[in-house]
């Protein structure tokens, strides 16, 4: 498997991958969307959108991005659903309950930036 150190935007752009950006060796403090380094979270934050204001098929589009199929997503409540956002780009998905992450789903992209369920729970449920 090789390593990828960028990718193409939906709009056409290149975007650097965190392996691309801890092979540099520092952090460059331009809030890069993949940072490795934790400047872009601490810096804009983690944003959510509720599955409620997207269409169910981007649940989807995470899961298969990651090769889950057999996720029963369904059996939660639609406002237990909540995508989670880095730069307003759609990273992940979280299933929850009142207070506590129970299922987190990050795309490929964002695995490798440190966005445990505490770090996005301490943002989530502040």
């Amino acid at each position: 498997m090789s390593i990828e150190y960028s990718y193409l935007s939906p709009e056409g752009f290149t975007v650097f991958t965190s392996a691309y950006l801890k092979k540099r060796g520092s952090c460059c403090r331009s809030s890069c969307l993949h940072c490795p380094y934790g400047h872009t979270v601490k810096k804009l934050g983690i944003q959510f959108q509720s599955v409620l204001q997207m269409k169910e098929d981007h649940i989807h589009e995470i899961l298969d991005d990651i090769g889950i199929s057999d996720f029963n997503w369904k059996s939660f409540p639609p406002e237990d659903m909540v995508f989670i956002k880095i730069k307003n780009v759609t990273s992940g998905v979280l299933f929850k309950n009142h207070i506590v992450i129970k299922h987190l789903f990050l795309k490929k992209y964002f695995t490798d930036q440190g966005l445990s369920k505490e770090l996005i729970e301490s943002y989530l449920f502040c």
